[in-house]
């Protein structure tokens, strides 16, 4: 697989990842534009990189798609610790689901986050 291909597969994936964290927040039809207007880029541009229709990718678009999913997923992160928190100060057992659940959320978001 050539360089470039690599890359815009890359940017293609961290496009689709980004449009599912900000259609859980904001829903499906404003996520494509919301997420244009965070990297700086036209709604155009992470349509066709969310559609696969690009052959080649800015290095600094890749970059800013690249940064914004950290930032995404360090946000994650901080709720399931606020999580974690709360299930600790309410004197939840450390053996429940729910507990168990926010540990490996936790675990992999970091895991995540190091692949990045």
């Amino acid at each position: 697989m050539s360089n470039a291909l690599a890359e815009t597969s890359e940017a293609s994936d961290l496009v689709k990842m980004l449009i599912n964290f900000e259609s859980a927040r904001c829903g499906k039809a404003r996520a494509l534009k919301n997420l244009a207007r965070a990297v700086g880029a036209l709604p155009g541009t992470i349509e066709n990189l969310q559609r696969g229709r690009s052959k080649n990718v800015a290095g600094w678009l890749r970059d800013a798609l690249r940064l914004r999913l950290i930032r995404e997923l360090e946000a994650e992160l901080v709720k399931q610790y606020h999580e974690q928190a709360i299930l600790n100060a309410t004197g939840a057992d450390p053996r429940s689901s729910a507990a168990s659940a926010n540990r490996a959320d936790i675990a992999s978001l970091l895991s995540a986050l190091w692949r990045k």
